[in-house]
């Protein structure tokens, strides 16, 4: 009995030793097969990531899909995953690092074998008829950015042109490789560049692309306010017939051409407009001064001076203000004008006189009708006496400005 007892508990003890070895063993195998599909996915996902990051890097995909790269950046994420716990936590510094160069190859490559573009600069020609914009290159040590180009200009969010050029990334300075690209402003011209409506080019190679902003200032060439003005120029004494004590000997004629701005005030300069003007001073349907035309070409106004009958037959306008002189032959120097003198004028009886200045634009400066501006004045005898017991004539002359004949 005792021996009995003593032999079954040793064999019970056996049995139990048996059961836990082989629950080790079937442990160890199943743990073994889980690790092996842990890797195996871990490493399936990894490769699977870095394809994706070759085929979404390229950047027709980029240019259209950029948020796409998230894609294999989540794939990478669980590959590391299943990686960190098939091998351990001092496999996953080595286990990171692989999957971020893996993940990195493509810009990596791109990054010598090819280049991209960035669009510098813009600068106005000297005659403001075109613009050259500087490309530089960067990257690329075996690779050139030198080719055709899909070239397209939006105004106001809108494409008002497009087309494809060749280009070549040919000089070199101390910044680095660069390219020039001139584009005819005529080409894309669409109205006048402010905050509002920006001319924005768009340069396409099919490797790269960049978008730059063009300059405002030269892209503001349509008229949209004109004004006119006379100053009379005032004679004393002797200047004057009749023994008047002084009288109107000429006139001075301005004009204002530009931007429109607060009422009341002159344009705003347009430094590079080209337009022309006519302007004519008329007493009752008669011209009294018919100024030569004048053609005005990227703010240098040139007409007919007539042998010095009317100035030099040149100014500038836009430069420094709107205001455009339209000299005549006499140079009065306290209101700083040439001006027309009476005795050159076809009609110069007392009345009232009308100072009108037109400015036209051909396309595609504009293609709207002309821009007009008429003043007024009333050229009068003043001073003379009604009394009956001591009457005298007029002894002044006075050139008034009023609001309309």
């Amino acid at each position: 009995m005792s021996n009995g007892g003593l032999l079954q508990k040793a064999m019970e003890a056996q049995e139990t030793n048996d059961e836990i070895v082989a629950t080790s063993v079937s442990d160890e195998k199943s743990g073994v097969i889980n690790l092996g599909n842990s890797s195996k996915i871990g490493l399936v996902s990894g490769l699977l990531s870095v394809i994706l990051m070759w085929v979404f890097s390229d950047p027709s995909i980029q240019s259209d899909f950029a948020l796409i790269l998230i894609v294999p950046i989540i794939l990478a994420g669980v590959s590391f995953w299943f990686i960190f716990n098939a091998t351990g936590k001092k496999f996953a510094g080595p286990i990171a690092v692989v999957l971020i160069l893996l993940l990195s190859s493509p810009f990596l490559a791109m990054s010598v074998t090819s280049s991209s573009i960035t669009i510098t600069d813009s600068e106005l020609s000297s005659d403001a008829q075109t613009i050259e914009l500087t490309l530089r290159e960067s990257g690329g040590l075996f690779g050139s950015s030198s080719g055709d180009a899909d070239i397209s200009v939006t105004y106001d969010g809108d494409e008002v042109w497009s087309t494809s050029m060749s280009f070549s990334i040919n000089r070199e300075d101390g910044y680095g490789k660069y390219g020039l690209l001139t584009l005819n402003i005529v080409d894309f011209y669409n109205g006048n560049a402010d905050d509002n409506n920006q001319y924005k080019i768009i340069i396409d190679t099919g490797s790269s692309s960049d978008t730059f902003i063009l300059n405002p200032t030269h892209l503001e060439r349509t008229v949209t306010d004109v004004k006119s003005g006379t100053i009379p120029i005032m004679g004393e004494g002797n200047d004057c017939d009749n023994n008047k004590d002084n009288c109107v000997i000429g006139v001075g004629l301005k004009s204002w051409i530009g931007l429109q701005t607060l009422v009341g005030n002159p344009p705003a300069p347009l430094a590079h407009a080209d337009f022309e003007l006519d302007a004519i001073l008329s007493k009752d349907g008669s011209n009294a001064i018919e100024f030569p035309h004048v053609n005005v070409v990227n703010g240098e106004a040139s007409w007919d001076s007539q042998s010095g009958e009317y100035g030099s037959g040149y100014a500038m306008v836009g430069d420094f203000g709107s205001e455009l002189v339209l000299s005549g032959s006499i140079e009065d120097i306290e209101n700083n004008i040439f001006y027309i003198p009476k005795d050159d004028w076809v009609e110069s009886d007392y009345g009232c006189y009308e100072f009108t200045v037109t400015v036209t634009q051909s396309i595609p400066w504009d293609v709207s009708t002309a821009h007009t501006a008429t003043t007024f004045y009333e050229y009068s005898e003043e001073g003379a006496s009604n009394d009956p017991d001591n009457p005298s004539p007029a002894n002044e002359e006075a050139w008034t400005q009023v609001n309309s004949c």
